[in-house]
């Protein structure tokens, strides 16, 4: 039985006594379940597991011009959908208050009343900065390949394959409980920047565009948090525990290793049962 944390964090609901094997975003998580009485040998680093396309590489210009995007203009992703604490069409009124030139490019998933909101609000924001609100996509790895920064919550996969595409996060109000547990580990790496108060998020996205050696920063943080190939690296250690324990549990006697040992006994309790038919209750 493994389990794979899907936070940066572990908290106490991720733990399970008859687990033999954790799969991790951090090394401080690792020194946490540690800390906990679990082996080492039982942890495994590998990230949290993505969609294999985010690692492919793919430029950022090709990526805006293929989306309609302009190619040279900053680009701000928001993927709060309609999960937010606040309406969403007040967080893009105030994106348009930013000073730099930039585009917005508005993620509403399946909720279409947002979509259709913020698809007649758009005009009035166009003139400032162009708004493309976007519904239900498969091609989020492309949007985030298109962008420069992401501004949401750090839920434990949006935030993995964010890392993996290289965007800075503009983390706002994140829930508590793991999103704040994840919001904390971002911060503490210097890999995101975060705002509590709307108002005050364009002066914070301004402040952080005046500063391309900080921008420059962030961005190698990211990329050292990154694991753009979680998805494999758990599969392929899943495949090396099963190989140890087949060769650690073979049945020295019979020469049966444990999956035939499994299959046996299980072709045995059918024949068993096929003379035990129960009776039905009427």
């Amino acid at each position: 039985l493994a389990i794979v944390v899907t936070d940066l964090d572990a908290h106490g609901m991720w733990l399970a006594r008859d687990c033999d094997h954790y799969f991790l975003a951090m090394e401080e998580t690792a020194e946490h379940l540690k800390a906990l009485g679990v082996p080492p040998e039982r942890l495994s680093i590998t990230g949290i597991p993505i969609d294999p396309v985010f690692a492919e590489p793919k430029d950022r210009r090709s990526m805006r011009l293929k989306l309609g995007l302009a190619p040279d203009r900053t680009t701000i992703l928001v993927t709060l959908g309609g999960f937010s604490v606040f309406p969403i069409e007040n967080l893009v009124t105030v994106l348009a208050r930013i000073q730099h030139p930039v585009q917005i490019v508005t993620i509403c998933g399946h909720n279409t009343e947002l979509q259709a909101k913020l698809t007649e609000l758009a005009p009035g924001i166009a003139g400032s900065h162009p708004v493309h609100v976007v519904g239900f996509t498969t091609a989020m790895d492309e949007y985030m390949a298109a962008a420069d920064i992401l501004v949401g919550k750090p839920g434990g996969l949006t935030t993995s394959e964010a890392l993996a595409r290289g965007l800075i996060l503009c983390i706002v109000n994140p829930i508590p409980g793991q999103e704040e547990r994840n919001s904390d580990h971002l911060l503490e790496e210097n890999a995101a920047i975060r705002c509590n108060n709307l108002p005050a998020l364009p002066w914070k996205i301004d402040r952080l565009l005046d500063d391309p050696a900080r921008m420059a920063l962030i961005r190698a943080n990211v990329a050292r948090l990154a694991h753009p190939n979680s998805a494999q690296l758990i599969v392929q250690r899943l495949v090396d525990l099963r190989d140890d324990l087949e060769h650690q549990t073979r049945d020295n006697t019979r020469g049966r290793p444990l999956k035939r040992r499994f299959l046996h006994a299980m072709a045995t309790s059918r024949r068993a049962l096929r003379g035990k038919r129960r009776p039905v209750r009427t």
